[in-house]
């Protein structure tokens, strides 16, 4: 089991790393928009393995146009859109965002499609266990689209590495947060944290995964301080204060996206998302740390480390 999952570990995050700093821009996007569709398709089958009723298509058409109008919407969209005329300028005096449009637009799809159904029998639940579909796979999952390209371009609407650096220091404070919390509590744990949502988590897990998230944060500091000089996530700034402040707050956030899917998994009775990464579960089982924090990562780059 642990051999498979760092085996399956290893190759995630070459493929993610290499598009991430290998390929185009776009190519984020289409990761993105991958990683969308699996997760969709994970939401859909846990939902009907509790007989539970899913609207599958508009939810993921809905979510699609999301992600898409996110994108459409950051400083490199506007730099490259004088080769699309057709299009509105989203920096315009009182226009309407696209994604705001898109998200309010969503759950009024899923009442209409009750409606056209003329069934009243379990119309709730469709639209409850829908519209948590798509708040929990394309709301969340746009935080990541957002912290890719967010960032201004460079002069001729190239894009610089900030979003990318931004995303990798992410990725990593989050995920060994996760394995230091699985290590200290394999090795450790006594005490259950809160066994009746998740109970392999506990309390010696929860501090080991403050304390190694904490080290990669000095680390990545050091790296940024010492090897680049300036201290700088391209366009960001990154103190000290930082290194020790912001792998807490995505510690706990993690820790909460992780206990949420396992509220969501234990509600449905299964054990994993899915089978489709050996030792790790399903795509949704490899982002729920991600999801959860990913809003709280964007609001903190935005207001402390970008100025």
């Amino acid at each position: 089991m642990l051999k498979h999952r760092i085996a399956t570990g290893v190759v995630v995050c070459t493929v993610v790393f290499g598009i991430l700093f290998f390929f185009p821009a776009w190519a984020h996007l289409v990761l993105l928009l991958g990683v969308f569709a699996v997760a969709q398709l994970e939401w859909g089958d846990m939902a009907r393995a509790a007989g539970l009723r899913y609207a599958f298509w508009t939810t993921t058409v809905c979510g699609a146009a999301f992600l898409l109008a996110t994108a459409a919407e950051s400083p490199l969209f506007v730099e490259r859109r004088a080769a699309l005329p057709w299009l509105p300028d989203p920096s315009e005096p009182g226009r309407m965002d696209a994604s705001a449009f898109v998200m309010a637009l969503a759950p009024a799809l899923l009442f209409a499609l009750g409606v056209l159904r003329r069934r009243t029998d379990r119309a709730m639940e469709t639209f409850a266990v829908s519209f948590a579909g798509f708040w929990y796979v394309a709301v969340l999952l746009s935080f990541l689209v957002r912290l890719s390209f967010e960032w201004p371009v460079l002069p001729g609407g190239r894009t610089n590495y900030t979003g990318r650096i931004v995303l990798l220091l992410f990725v990593v404070l989050v995920k060994t947060s996760d394995i230091g919390a699985y290590t200290a509590g394999r090795l450790w744990g006594r005490r259950k944290l809160i066994p009746e949502v998740s109970p392999g988590k506990t309390v010696e897990g929860l501090f080991g995964g403050y304390a190694m998230s904490l080290f990669s944060g000095l680390v990545f500091w050091a790296v940024l301080r010492w090897g680049f000089g300036d201290g700088r996530l391209g366009q960001l700034r990154f103190p000290l204060v930082h290194a020790l402040v912001l792998p807490a707050v995505l510690t706990t956030t993690g820790v909460f996206g992780d206990l949420a899917e396992s509220l969501v998994k234990r509600s449905v009775g299964v054990k994993d998302s899915s089978s489709r990464f050996p030792g790790m579960g399903g795509i949704l089982d490899i982002l729920d740390s991600l999801l959860f924090s990913a809003p709280f990562m964007y609001a903190y780059a935005v207001w402390f480390l970008h100025r």
